[in-house]
């Protein structure tokens, strides 16, 4: 279906029925704008279209705010926000219109208004952006991708969100994606999740996505990054809303998303912190209906940079012809670097995927105990800087699935099994690096043995490409 930028707030369209003797009426009201930003006492222009309709009207404004001026003749509306803001002010609402068909009937349309902040990210072009302001109208390249090249946007829409209602209003205008993240609904922090907002040409078709990372952490506060071994690190796994393993929650939000070596999209996490059932978490289209990963093996036709651009929500497996590769053919080295960063970055702007170097000489700090092996995450450290690493386990490369079980391949009877955490024991971490080896990529990886044990760390083992495990992102260096 074509997607079109700037859609209005509400189309609707009334047919009156007045007989066999009268012909049908109908009438049509629609804003051209969902939302509007403004400072305090400045006035915004918002046109609109209309056809048959007699009567205009203002049903409602949020508690403080004057009600605009409608002009039929221009078909213009000022909207006027407040000069002053008292105790009892709405510093943010929705103005509700009302127009009255020839013929009786009435229409309604709302616009979104608010006395916010503007973050504008436009500036710093990336594939994945770091939303950490609540209340705030957010702007971000729409025409670049994550190394700056062109897209041919013509109109945006969410391909996929963690919550429905994640992200607000999304629109297209002058080059710029715009949107807006208000706060939880039960708490005054901002409303945390994960998005990917879609990029589509002037046919309908998909050229482009960007992830939207929606959450409090912030890199420049303190304990937001760690250094080792001479690379500036992240606290958290790209995409996690949490980093604490105090409670079984705080587990689940802390795991983040699931990455293929080399692409850039995301894919979400598991449904719960045991990933038990090896299910996906919920996922939410821009209308609040859900929507859901599909599985396509590896093949000419589907194991391509162009084919997984275009289709994110399509987990690509690894078959034995593409070497467990997502990507058939030739392998592709070059998809990720920490030297520089490629168009397929998954990190924000300023960051890139951690080489096998950053994570090499980590050890765990203090003695695990029994009650540890089932909080999924091991304090790491090396020279006295240390984080908290999360054991996600992985997507697995045959079939997508989500395993958080370590199989060594001296245990026959488990290996046989091939259970995905049916005991949540023994997990493992598994986070990707940009090092490649042969047909494989290196993973920083890291287990229980047994529940009681010390289990093991490996700084860059072989994996097949086509697995998806937990990115750390590390600062650019230039």
């Amino acid at each position: 279906m074509k997607r079109f930028a700037g859609m209005a707030v509400l189309v609707t369209a009334v047919t009156l029925l007045f007989g066999s003797c009268k012909k049908d009426e109908t009438g049509s009201f629609s804003l051209d704008k969902q939302a509007i930003y403004l400072p305090q006492g400045e006035t915004v222009a918002v046109t609109f279209t209309a056809s048959n309709i007699g009567v205009y009207g203002v049903t409602s404004t949020p508690e403080g705010w004057d009600e605009p001026l409608i002009d039929a003749s221009t078909h213009t509306i000022m909207v006027t926000a407040p000069s002053t803001i008292e105790d009892d002010t709405e510093t943010i609402g929705t103005i509700t219109f009302s127009a009255k068909v020839n013929g009786g009937s009435n229409i309604t349309a709302s616009l979104f208004v608010g006395i916010v902040d503007t973050e504008d990210l436009s500036g710093s072009p990336a594939n994945s952006y770091l939303i950490n302001k609540k209340q705030t109208h957010y702007l971000i390249d729409g025409k670049s991708k994550g190394d700056g090249s062109s897209v041919p946007t013509a109109s945006v829409d969410v391909i996929w969100q963690s919550q429905s209602g994640l992200i607000q209003y999304l629109d297209f205008e002058d080059g710029k994606v715009s949107f807006y993240v208000g706060a939880d609904d039960t708490t005054t922090d901002i409303k945390e999740g994960n998005a990917l907002i879609g990029a589509y040409d002037a046919n309908g078709l998909l050229v482009w996505s960007w992830h939207l990372w929606v959450t409090d952490y912030d890199p420049a506060a303190e304990s937001g990054t760690v250094t080792f071994n001479g690379y500036t690190m992240m606290t958290r796994n790209l995409g996690a809303l949490a980093q604490s393993n105090e409670t079984t929650d705080d587990i689940l939000s802390s795991f983040g998303l699931f990455y293929q070596w080399g692409r850039k999209d995301p894919f979400i996490g598991p449904s719960t912190y045991q990933a038990s059932s090896g299910s996906s978490a919920a996922m939410y289209n821009g209308s609040g209906s859900r929507v859901y990963l599909t599985t396509e093996a590896s093949s000419a036709e589907t194991g391509t940079v162009d084919y997984a651009v275009q289709h994110p929500l399509t987990y690509i497996t690894g078959v034995s012809g593409s070497e467990n590769d997502w990507l058939w053919g030739t392998r592709s080295n070059g998809l990720w670097s920490a030297t520089a960063k490629t168009v397929n970055d998954p990190c924000p702007a300023g960051w890139t995927v951690a080489p096998a170097a950053a994570f090499e000489g980590l050890a765990i700090q203090g003695t695990p105990a029994a009650g540890d092996s089932e909080k999924y995450a091991w304090t790491l450290g090396k020279e006295g800087s240390e984080s908290l690493f999360f054991g996600a386990g992985r997507r697995r490369y045959d079939n997508s699935m989500i395993q958080n079980l370590y199989i060594p391949l001296t245990d026959l009877e488990l290996a046989l099994r091939q259970t995905r955490a049916d005991e949540a024991q023994p997990w493992e971490g598994l986070y990707w690096t940009t090092e490649t080896q042969n047909a494989d990529a290196a993973a920083f990886h890291f287990w229980f043995e047994k529940k009681t044990s010390t289990g093991g760390i490996q700084f860059a083992e072989p994996y097949a490409r086509a697995n998806g495990m937990s990115v750390r992102c590390v600062r650019e260096r230039q």
